[in-house]
């Protein structure tokens, strides 16, 4: 078995029709049946590949080309509700299959950073392991509610893409433009990405093992002064040690594990794909750790000979997260406080009877390495996602489906401070406690209708449908101090004084059910393969809102144009497919409060009566029943095409996004209103951009291939306008130095991550700061005020372009890869340099380009552009190299491979800070932080084995 040119294929499933004989080619493609009788059907699988089926005529050697599904133009698309031939495809829509990911990493959602044009891609932490991942498709899309896309997986909407194993995922496809998106109605303004995990294939069962192992080293560490320095400045006085602290934070070279283990199977009425996961995960954190376990079963039946079918899948997941930076209660700093502290002193303290030197430092600074060894923080998760699907074939073209799902996830978190921690030494307490639990449940019913027929020039795709879900909540929480013994930590809640005292505290909620309610249907037509339409529509109820505002209409409509098929193109060799697409849609968003419309009272002050204490309730809020949908109007332009064979492919993108009604917290007077904010529609914002993919099959022959593929991206998000007396949204403050107030301001007409900051003017003779004012005079800041109204728009945290480029070899048994990605045109604030960087500093530890590029400049730190620099940089992001072995002697196993990856590997970047890779997504984009979690490089060594 080969591809087009070729080129042997390993791991396909070779299946005979009807029977439970089944096998898979080894590494030269070959594979072996027996007893396979003249007329039986041979059935051949492979990811990546079309499904064939082969006539079996006798012949004693069979040669079976398998053909590439990227450039098959009846490969069927999901795009919600069903699928559609990438032919008769309108709407932008990206679909990334497993084959695509990139290696090195354990999240699905890093595998694919950078592979779908205009999906951004963040890990908010770094490399650490409990890390939460921040996506945003086409820019910003609202300034209150919800940003990110809707994650529907197996038809259930709402899930969380890193409960899905990568090894279970059969294609991710992104719906990125309204028209596509639209039957997703009311949380589709962030786009719909649609999770399609593996279904059980037929035949004797297949089980894969994979094992991978990963290890992290600092890729760029702050530059502080070394002891010798530090005292050399008389920063602080000699205590007579010589102390890394950034080392004292951080694991050396922490090494992490992943198993996973798959089993595939079944016969033609009853099949079954299994999947069992285990991870452990050390983090560059001390402490930092994480646990995880995970299941999946995805199973089919079909009755009746073929008229019904029963699809389901079950996945459950459970994790324990420790975390000693941004913990689940406050958050401590501990990088911070690395790059601060005096390096003469020790984090130790033999004499101490906790062993470390807990009362280091001075104002504001602390022993990081006690704060974290001195308590606990442990946050556990258990998350089920299920669904069951029956369809009825009706006939040849009509089928109909009904859908049940749940997802069930919890969560609890338990803190410990021990009575030796700073905090209680301070606060002459023996240790705090504190607890929570909280449940969350949605629930989904989908019915649909599906038509597809062909005949003569036409072509039909339609489904009709009906989806009912609902979500709730709820929680409890505990806490408590003075406690007799810390052996039994949090789980001594009851013995704490403090409970005695009536000091201890608890808390509980729950949330009104959400519903939403929703009739939709699409429907596609073709006509001579050539033109296409597709119209699309939900009407969608949401009880967030008034019932006056409850129901939201959301139409789509797009249109394709196959120019290749037209007589004028049909003898041009080199053109193989050329389609102009051109659509509009309409999406909606409601992730935002759910109580706003309502009014609502929760416990509130204690008042004191008669020597006894009775709890007042109060209206939460300030209604208002007058709010609206937040509603995203796109209008999308794109080229498909293919060429030279189908050996250069790509396809061009050009979007205009407005969002109108956007919903914001506002100032209003009390009275009459009861409080001081009220949360309402008021004002719209734009985005516009363009995105492009080229591929290109270089070579490609029995012994060598070598393809190429290059995605890019742009998009600016700007705020149009703002209503009632709310003229401008300031995000981003700084308490310090004295208090420089906003860093972020949104403003009718400025685009989205600009920074509003002073703009700097230079310095005086004798090194202080000179800033310009509002009428673009500079100013000795010794001599005159700086207001909020002297800064200005400068810079943009939102890089021009964002590019990515990978390239794939495969030599014989040979595999390797090398992808890179990049960012042109961003600003970077360098909040590390601001506030560690100058010579005036005293008592605590600096960078050293204070004594060296800053030796001479006097004065408080100012919040200006002084300190923002371009942060265009190129990124090697993945390099890897696998060997696939010839294994078909060795039984049971029928395929081997060893693999490795290293990820983050290089930076090429002028840059002066840790990494110009910033957060970039929501509305404070373009900061790196103080408290910036290590930049690593991560090695990954892999084994799978087929049996």
């Amino acid at each position: 078995m080969t591809n087009q040119t070729g080129t042997p294929l390993a791991g396909a499933t070779v299946h005979v029709k009807g029977t439970a004989q089944s096998t898979a080619t080894d590494q030269t493609g070959n594979f072996k049946l027996t007893n396979v009788k003249k007329n039986d059907i041979i059935l051949i699988r492979m990811i990546g590949f079309m499904t064939q089926e082969v006539h079996y005529n006798g012949e004693p050697n069979l040669l079976i080309k398998m053909e590439d599904m990227s450039q098959n133009l009846e490969e069927a698309v999901v795009v919600g509700y069903g699928t559609i031939d990438k032919k008769e495809l309108t709407s932008a829509v990206s679909t990334i299959k497993q084959k695509d990911m990139i290696a090195g990493s354990a999240s699905p959602l890093l595998a694919i950073q950078g592979k779908v044009p205009g999906l951004s891609v963040v890990s908010t932490n770094g490399t650490d392991p409990n890390a939460g991942i921040s996506l945003q498709l086409r820019g910003v899309n609202s300034v209150k509610a919800s940003q990110g896309p809707l994650v529907v997986i197996d038809g259930v909407p709402g899930g969380d893409i890193n409960s899905v194993a990568k090894e279970d995922i059969e294609s991710i496809n992104v719906l990125r433009d309204a028209s596509a998106a639209a039957i997703y109605g009311t949380r589709a303004s962030g786009g719909v990405i649609l999770i399609t995990t593996k279904r059980p294939q037929v035949g004797n069962a297949q089980v894969t093992f994979t094992s991978e192992y990963f290890m992290e080293t600092i890729r760029k560490k702050p530059k502080v002064l070394s002891a010798q320095k530090f005292l050399e400045h008389g920063l602080g006085k000699d205590l007579g040690h010589k102390t890394d602290w950034y080392d004292e934070v951080t694991n050396d070279n922490p090494f992490s594990h992943r198993q996973v283990v798959n089993i595939n199977g079944g016969s033609e009425t009853a099949s079954i794909y299994a999947t069992f996961t285990k991870r452990d995960a050390t983090g560059m954190a001390i402490t930092s750790k994480r646990e995880e376990i995970g299941g999946r079963i995805n199973s089919s039946f079909k009755f009746f000979n073929g008229f019904a079918e029963l699809n389901s899948n079950v996945s459950y997941n459970e994790a324990k997260a420790f975390s000693s930076n941004n913990d689940i209660f406050n958050n401590n700093d501990i990088f911070n406080m690395a790059m601060v502290l005096n390096p003469t002193e020790t984090p130790y303290d033999i004499n101490d009877v906790s062993g470390y030197n807990v009362l280091v430092g001075g104002y504001d600074t602390w022993n990081p390495v006690a704060e974290a060894k001195l308590r606990s923080d442990v946050k556990q998760f258990k998350y089920l996602l299920a669904n069951s699907t029956l369809k009825l074939n009706l006939s040849e073209h009509l089928n109909t489906s009904a859908t049940i799902g749940i997802k069930s996830n919890s969560e609890h978190g338990s803190f410990y401070r021990s009575s030796q921690h700073r905090i209680s030494r301070e606060n002459n307490v023996d240790g705090y406690a504190e607890q929570y639990n909280n449940k969350y449940i949605d629930r989904v019913f989908e019915w649909t209708l599906n038509y597809n027929k062909r005949w003569d020039d036409h072509s039909v795709n339609a489904v009709v449908g009906y989806s009912y879900q609902d979500f709730n909540g709820q929680g409890f929480s505990a806490k408590n101090s003075d406690f007799p013994v810390d052996g039994i930590k949090e789980n001594d809640m009851e013995t704490g004084s403090y409970l005695v005292a009536g000091r201890a505290g608890m808390g509980s909620w729950k949330n009104p059910w959400v519903k939403l309610a929703a009739f939709f249907g699409r429907i596609n037509y073709s006509y001579l393969d050539r033109y296409i339409l597709t119209a699309t529509a939900r009407y969608e109820g949401s009880s967030k809102f008034d019932p006056k505002n409850r129901w939201g209409f959301f139409p789509g409509l797009s249109a394709g144009w196959r120019i290749s098929q037209e007589s004028f193109l049909k003898d041009v060799s080199f053109i193989n497919d050329l389609k102009l697409r051109a659509g509009y849609g309409e999406t909606g968003n409601e992730g935002f409060d759910a109580k706003v419309a309502r009014r609502m009272y929760s416990a509130d002050t204690w008042f004191l009566q008669d020597d006894k204490w009775f709890r007042t309730y109060g209206v939460m809020h300030n209604q208002n029943a007058d709010i609206k949908w937040e509603v995203k109007k796109e209008y999308n332009l794109g080229l498909d095409f293919s060429i030279l064979n189908n050996k250069v492919s790509g396809r061009f993108d050009m979007y205009k996004r407005k969002i109108d009604d956007l919903i914001y917290e506002i100032s209003v007077s009390q009275p009459p209103a009861i409080h001081d904010k009220t949360i309402m529609n008021v004002g719209s914002m734009q985005n516009t951009g363009y995105e492009f993919e080229l591929n290109y099959k270089a070579v490609s022959n029995e012994t060598f291939t070598y393809t190429t593929g290059i995605v890019a991206s742009h998009n600016k998000s700007t705020l149009n306008s703002l209503w009632g007396n709310q003229t401008f949204i300031d995000k981003k403050g700084f308490p310090a130095p004295g208090s420089p107030g906003t860093a972020v301001r949104l403003y009718p007409g400025e685009d989205i991550g600009r920074f509003y900051i002073w703009k700097f003017a230079g310095f005086t003779e004798d090194g202080y700061w000179k800033l310009y004012d509002k009428d673009g005079q500079a100013f000795d800041v010794r001599e005159q005020s700086k207001t909020q109204a002297d800064k200005s728009f400068v810079g943009n945290a939102i890089p021009k372009l964002q590019l990515s480029w990978n390239n794939q070899f495969t030599y014989k048994n040979w595999d390797a890869s090398i992808y890179m990605r990049s960012w042109i045109g961003h600003d970077v604030f360098n909040m590390i340099n601001m506030y560690y960087s100058l010579p005036n500093v005293k008592s605590q530890n600096v960078l050293s380009e204070a004594f060296d590029k800053h030796k001479d400049i006097k004065g408080e730190k100012e919040l200006s552009d002084y300190w923002l620099e371009k942060g265009t940089f190129l990124k090697v992001d993945a390099l890897s190299f696998g060997y696939s072995f010839n294994a078909n002697k060795i039984k049971p196993i029928k395929a081997l491979r060893l693999y490795a990856t290293a990820r983050d590997l290089f930076v090429f970047t002028n840059y002066t800070g840790l990494d110009p890779e910033v957060n970039i997504n929501g509305l404070e984009p373009g900061f790196e932080e103080r408290n910036a979690y290590p930049k690593t490089r991560t090695f990954m060594m892999g084994l799978q084995v087929n049996f």
